[in-house]
This record gives structure tokens, sequence and C-alpha cells, in this order.
């Protein structure tokens, strides 16, 4: 433990002085300049009192001095005994230089300055320990400066001088970072044991950055990484799950849905501010009476602004009524639309549009809008709507041909809604999918300029007249006349009103399918054998039916590919005899042009009877087979309204199109035999070509869905129009026949030997497609289209007379039945939603509306949808 040392004041080789006795000298220190200002005095013998007074002060302050020094050494021998030696030194040097001059504090002094070489001597410790070695060489020179005979400072410049106690390389930068090293990795195994795996990663990191080469810092990461990787494998395990679980969801049958209310909510009746919410105002309030008579327009718009909000069917009292403003031509810069700057005639004073007269209007149940039309057909005004108010202005500004410029502030999709604008007032094609044919891909296009797009608008651009879009501050500038300025601001008013949406659709393929086959018949065998001296009897003959080999009987005695004689029931149909397949299937991955080899039923059991001279052998054959294939593709695309989008999970298939024929040599020459004898020419071995490809066609397999959504006014109902298609490969057909050649095997028996197979493929592809345009409201699902078929084959075969026979009869007959159901239907299911992703109307509302159930589709696969749980909380 650092203790303080003690350096009290001695007098000669005496023991040490007292506080007081400090005090009394330091008064005596004082005496000779009062003795010898009273002998001064005294000589004069004048100012003595002043004289004395001047010196009394002196020895006040001179004791005031030891007193503050008294104090710093206090406080410096309080910070040593806490270890903090620079506070500790710069309160001694503060004593030291308080102590006033004379040999009677000299002692003082001395203890003063034995207190600061202490401290110094540990400060200069403390700094060789981090690297300070410059500073503790000042202090210690320092102290020996003041004190050459202090030994531990000496011992400590010793230390410091050499290298074996001290590292030259150390520096105080580098004791820096390795107390900053510790502390990054405290905090960084604090956030581990929390939970904060990305705080600690951070903190780890850090480490990194000061010490390249800590290992503890690596290890820490490697620790980190692997608990993050064991919870992305849980989370990767949830995330299959729940896929798999929308999957099985996608089988679910929409149930029918309520027909939905049209009559408008309160949450669906449109805007609640701005142009559009003005304009819905004055078409919907009915005024019932109007009466003007010489009323000046002031007057009109006094009882037109009283009766709108009588009349207003708004719920909110602060939203009812209309606020109406007249607008003089020499004061139209004081509007909230800006048109003051745009009026040359601006400065100009204009008589009060408020005065002018209105001669004599009377109407009933007229609408506030059509009311305000006739008032400004009658006074030579027209009217305009801003964000709050309706605006009446002079009628002349329209006959005005001098062009302004403004500057309106658009939302970030001005020119995407403005394009779908133009598209709706009939400028586009109305195909969405039509145009070139190919297989090409079609490439982004590039969108028509701003001012295009607003003369599709029905907005005129007379000479010198422009209008630019700059999207990096989604601004549009437009040059323009006063009433096609007010267009463009209705336009844009109308536009913002809309806000941002668009559509997510799934289209759903669901397919189910079928086949159940059920079949039970009888084989006999009869080998002839005797039933009297010279009679007879046996099974027939084959003939036209179906014939039998030797592996379709146990123990026949027949090489399995040897046709069986004495069959009774050739004529019985069994297996693949009895029930065909589709032409198509028959062939598909066929090397021959015809229909595969079929096989009978297999055999369930089998009775053999052995007589003396013959055997008769019963095999009944059996089928009971039942086999589904459901199939279910949901393709699902997001697109803005109005816009086109394609989405395709392809493979691309290259098939050759067109062959060359092959090629044969014009002469072959004869060969010899085995037997090296002419005339026995083996033609195997010539050279043939066979047909070979030579152009070839790319055709997409998988799922292509093109959709163009447009959203209705009312926000939940669409117009759509799409292109699901489905295309399969299905296998190959081939066309060509194999190339033969005569030839003689090793007997000298002719024989036809293929020289090559010719094979020219052609592929068969299953296509399920719809292209069609409907209304639908969002989130529901409706079916657009599907197909159901049933395919059923009958067969009840059975041997004439014998299986007329009562009750054994039955082992005379073959009943089989094949049915093939299916089902393909296709769903599509559509959703309006924002730019963040969720609904603007309350999942299966459909806009607000009657609910209805819905597929969901998943909006999101993060696997992360909430914070980290703390320690000790379940799956930690």
């Amino acid at each position: 433990m650092q203790t303080t040392p003690m350096h009290p004041p001695m007098i000669g080789n005496s023991r040490p002085v007292s506080r007081k006795a400090v005090a009394l000298m330091a008064l005596a220190a004082a005496m000779p300049v009062a003795v010898n200002v009273a002998h001064a005095d005294a000589s004069t013998g004048g100012n003595y009192g002043a004289t004395s007074s001047i010196a009394q002060k002196e020895i006040a302050r001179r004791a005031a001095l030891v007193v503050e020094a008294d104090k710093a050494l206090v406080l410096g021998r309080a910070a040593f005994a806490k270890k903090d030696f620079e506070e500790a030194v710069k309160q001694y040097t503060i004593a030291i230089s308080l102590v006033p001059p004379g040999p009677a504090l000299a002692d003082r002094r001395h203890s003063y300055t034995g207190h600061l070489g202490d401290a110094s001597v540990a400060l200069a410790q403390k700094y060789r320990r981090v690297g300070k070695f410059a500073e503790a060489r000042t202090l210690l020179e320092s102290v020996l400066r003041r004190d050459p005979a202090n030994f531990a400072a000496k011992k400590q410049l010793e230390y410091l001088d050499d290298p074996i106690r001290n590292n030259p390389a150390l520096t105080y930068a580098h004791t820096q970072n390795v107390d900053r090293v510790r502390k990054h990795l405290y905090m960084g195994e604090g956030y581990y044991n929390l939970g904060k795996y990305d705080e600690a990663d951070t903190e780890f990191k850090k480490v990194i950055q000061i010490d390249p080469y800590n290992k503890a810092a690596r290890r820490w990461l490697e620790k980190v990484a692997a608990t993050k990787s064991d919870y992305y494998r849980t989370a990767y395990d949830h995330t299959r799950a729940e896929l798999l679980k929308e999957v099985d969801k996608a089988w679910e049958m929409a149930v029918p849905p309520e027909i939905p209310n049209m009559r408008p909510t309160d949450s669906q009746s449109g805007p609640t501010t701005g142009v559009q919410y003005l304009q819905q105002k004055l078409n919907n309030i009915i005024i019932p009476l109007v009466d003007f008579d010489n009323t000046t327009v002031e007057e009109a718009l006094d009882f037109l602004r009283l009766r709108a909000r009588e009349i207003d069917s708004e719920v909110v009292d602060s939203r009812k009524g209309l606020n109406f403003i007249i607008r003089k031509p020499s004061v139209m810069g004081a509007g909230a639309d800006g048109d003051a700057e745009l009026d040359p005639d601006a400065d100009t004073p204009a008589a009060d549009i408020g005065t002018v007269r209105i001669d004599e209007l009377k109407l009933r149940n007229v609408p506030l809008g059509t009311v305000l039309q006739y008032i400004c057909d009658k006074t030579r005004l027209r009217f305009k709507l801003d964000e709050h108010s309706v605006i009446l202005l002079p009628l002349e500004s329209l006959e005005v041909n001098d062009l302004y410029t403004r500057t309106f502030i658009v939302p970030p999709d001005f020119i995407a809604k403005l394009e779908q604008d133009s598209k709706d007032s009939g400028g586009q094609d109305d195909d969405p999918f039509g145009g070139g044919g190919g297989s090409g891909r079609e490439l982004l296009t590039a969108r028509a300029g701003a001012q295009e797009l607003l003369l599709n608008n029905g907005v005129n651009f007379p000479e010198k007249a422009f209008a630019n879009y700059i999207a990096a501050t989604s601004t549009l500038v437009v040059h323009n006349t006063l009433a096609n300025l007010d267009v463009i601001e209705s336009i844009i008013e109308a536009i913002r009103g809309k806000g941002p949406r668009q559509v997510r659709i799934m289209t759903k393929f669901i397919e189910i399918s079928q086949e159940n086959t059920d079949e039970l018949g009888f084989d006999w065998i009869i080998s002839p054998f005797g039933i009297g001296s010279d009679t007879f009897i046996g099974g027939g003959t084959v003939g036209n039916g179906t014939p039998r080999l030797g592996a379709d009987f146990p123990n026949s005695g027949v090489a399995d590919t040897i046709n069986v004689s004495n069959i009774s029931t050739a004529a019985i149909r069994s297996g693949d005899f009895s029930t065909t397949r589709n032409s198509i299937d028959a062939i598909l991955n066929n090397p021959n042009r015809t229909a595969q080899k079929g096989n009978v039923a297999p055999g369930i059991l089998s009775l053999t009877g052995l007589f003396s001279e013959g055997q008769v052998q019963m095999v009944m054959r059996g089928l009971a087979q039942k086999k589904g294939t459901d199939l279910m593709t949901a393709p699902s695309v997001l697109a803005r309204s109005g816009e086109k989008a394609t989405i395709e999970v392809i493979r691309e298939f290259i098939y050759p199109t067109e062959y060359e024929p092959p090629e044969l040599p014009s002469s072959t020459g004869g060969g010899n035999n085995q037997n090296n004898q002419g005339g026995g020419g083996n033609a195997v071995g010539f050279p043939v070509t066979p047909a070979t490809p030579t152009a070839f066609e790319t055709r997409n397999t998988g799922v292509t869905l093109e959709i163009e959504p447009t959203i209705g006014e009312n926000n939940y109902t669409i117009d759509l129009r799409f292109a699901p298609e489905l295309v399969e490969f299905e296998g190959f057909i081939n066309y060509g026949s194999p190339i033969q050649a005569p030839a003689a095997d090793a007997l000298g028996n002719p024989i036809q030997v293929t020289i090559t197979e010719n094979r020219i493929e052609m592929p068969v592809f299953s296509t399920r497609r719809v292209n069609t345009a409907l209304t639908i409201y969002d989130g529901y699902t409706v079916a657009v289209g599907g197909l159901m078929r049933e395919d059923v084959q009958n067969v009840q075969d059975k041997v004439p007379i014998l299986g007329d026979l009562p009750l054994i009869g039955r082992l005379f007959q073959t009943k089989a039945e094949n049915r093939i159901k299916s089902n393909l239907v296709i769903f599509v299911t559509a959703e309006i939603i924002d730019a963040a992703g969720a609904r603007i109307n309350p999942p299966g509302g459909g806009g607000g509306v009657m609910g209805a159930p819905s597929l969901a589709i998943p909006t999101s696969m993060s696997p992360l949808d909430g914070q980290n749980p703390l320690p000790g909380l379940p799956g930690r």
C-alpha cells in the first residue's frame, strides 16, 4: 500500500518544529523589516504610523501565503494517498511556489521539496509502466535538480535506462490500446451473455481493428457466428415448415362470399382533403332554392357559404361547408396557388369583382357546382379549386395568351400514373399481351416525356410552352398559359389523391386426376386327353384372340417367350389388352412408331389337375389399382395499377425442328460369308448417315404469368387482364424409321439387319393457358376457367356357352373396368396493397364491405419477426 511520506520542517539538527513555532518563525522573519522601518521612522521623526501599517500588511500577507501553502500540502498528501500522483505533484508545486522567501521558512520549503520529490518519483514510475519514458525522464531530472542527493530519483533514472526492465518499443498509445481491447472484450462477452449477438459481434470486431492478431476476439467471433448459425438453422426449419404449410393451405377452396354492399361507407367515401374532395362536395351538395335579383357576387357567395354548411352531410362539424375566396387581378399574388407571380398585370389596379351584380338567377334543386357555374357565366368570372377553397377569378385571364412558369411538387410515381391515365383515355392498344411474335423477351421501353403525357391527358401546349419532369426532386416545371396551368394543377391533385397503390395477383392451377382399374378373370389350358377309346378333348387355338406366353402360366413346361397352345380362353381380353391407353400416351418415348406391347393381368391363383393322359390348368387373374395425380401451381406477382408485370419460372427446352434426310451410299460391294464363298456378302458394314437436325427452336417449359391490373376509383374493385400459362414436357414421338439392310446369318439364312435407328424425334408439350379479362373485388378469389373429364372403359368377356352356365360360368368370364377422372380449375386472387406491402382494405373485407375468405400469400419470408428473446426465456 502506498503511504504518504513525512517530511516535517527541521531547525538544524533539532527535533521537528510544531505548526505554532513555524508561525512564530514566519513573524520573526518579518521582524527585521519592521525594525528597519522603525529606525527609519525614528530618524525621520515623521510617518511612523503609516510605515508601520505597511509592515503589518506585509506580515499578514506572508502569513496567509504560509497558510495557503499548508492547505496545498494537505491536498497533495491526500492525492498521494489516493495514488493520484499528477494531482499530488501539482499541489506540492503550488505549495512550494506559495512559501515566502526567507531563511526562517527554509526548512518548510525543504519539506515541501521532499514531498514533491516523492510524488514526482511515484509519477515517473507510473509513466514508465505506460510507456511515457520522456515524461518520466523529465520528472526525475527535475527532482535531481532540486535535490541532487535523492536516491529514489537516481534509482528510477537507472531503471529507465535499463532495456531489460523496460521495453524500448513500448508506447503510451500501446498501453491505452491494451486497456481499450480489455474493455471491448468485456463488453462483447457481456453482450453475448445477454443474447445481443450483433452488438457482441461489433465489440469483438473493434478489438480486431485495434489488435489485428487478437486470438481471444477471433475465438469470440467464432462463437458468435456458431450461435447465429444455430439460430439460422432453426429459422430455416421454421421457414421451410411455414412455406410447406402455405402449400397445403393453397389446396383450400375459398368459401363463396356474400355479394358486397356497393354503397360507399365512411371508410371508402373518397378523399377528405384536396381538389377531389372539394369537387365531390360541389357535386353532392344540392341547393334547394336559388333566387338572386340584382345581387352582388359577394352576397351570392355569402348565401352559398351559409347554405352549404347547413346542407352538407359531413359528420364532423369542422368539415362542413366550403371556403369561397374572391380574388382581384391586382392581388392575385396573395393566393395559395401562386398565380400572382404569373400574372403580368398583377400590379395594376382592377375593379372589385365582388361588387359585380347578378341581374337575375332562379334555380331549384341544383348542385352547388352548377350554381357557381351559372354565377360565373352571368358575371364573366371563372372559378378554380385549390387544396382548401373555391376561388373566383376574372374571366379575362383566360383570354391572355402570355406564358408563365410554375413549379409543382408531384408524387414520385407521377409519370407512371400519368401514363396510365393516358392509356385509359384510349391512347394505347387494349391488348396488353399482344404484339410481336417470336420467343424473344420484351425489353423495358423508355417512358414518354411529361409534355407528351400531358398532351395525351388533354393539356394544350402552344408555341414555346414546355413541361419538364425532374425525377431527382419529384418536381414538374411547366411553362404555359394560366388556363393550362390550372388544368395541370387539377391533374396533379387528382393523381395525388390516389396515393401509392399496387396489386398482388396469385393465379392457381389445381388439377386432380385419378385412375381406378378393377379386373377379375380366368384363363384355362386343357391339354388333350382321352375320354374314350377313340375320343380326345383339349383346348382350342389362339386365332385372332390374345396369345398367352409360357411366362403367363406357372409350370407350363413352355419357354417364357413361346406362345402356349390349347388355350380355351384366348378370346378373353386381359390386362393391357382389355383397356387401352390414350393414343399419344401409347407412343410417347416409344422407339417404334407402333403401340407398345401389352401384357395380361397378373395371375393370383392357379389350379392344376393332372390326369394319366393330360392336364387341366386354371389361372385366376386379377387387378385392383388406384392411382392419383395432383398438381397445384400458384405463381404470384406484384404490379402497379395500370402497368404490365410478368413472372417466369421456366426452363428453356431446345429441340430440333428440321432434319437433313439420311444419306446412303450409291453402291455397295458384296462380301464373303463365313465360309469364304462369294455371294454371301454381308451388307452390314457400309456407312450410313442418319437424319441430322439442322434447325432448332426454344420452348419455355414451366409457369409464365402476365398481368395488367387497374384499380377502380372505389379502391375495392380491380379490372384484371391476365394470361397465365403452364407448359410441361410430356416426351418425344419418333417420326423416323430404322434403316435396314439384307444380310445372312451364320447358317446362310437371309435376315434384315438394322444399320441405324434413324430416330427423328419431336417433343410433345402439354399446355394449360387462360387469356381473359375480368373484374374482381379486393381480396376475393374467383375461378376463371377449368375442365372436368371422365373416361370410362367397361370390359365383359366370356367364353361362349361355358360362360353362360349357372354358377360355374363365372370361371369362364373376365370383367374389367377402368375409370379416369380429371378436374382442372384455375383460380385468381387479387389484393390491393400500399407501398409497404400492407392491405389497403381490411383482410377479407373487399374494400371495407362484406368480408370473404381469401387465399393468403405470404408477404415476408424473414425469419426475424421480432426481437431476440432474453436469456432464460423459452427458445434461448
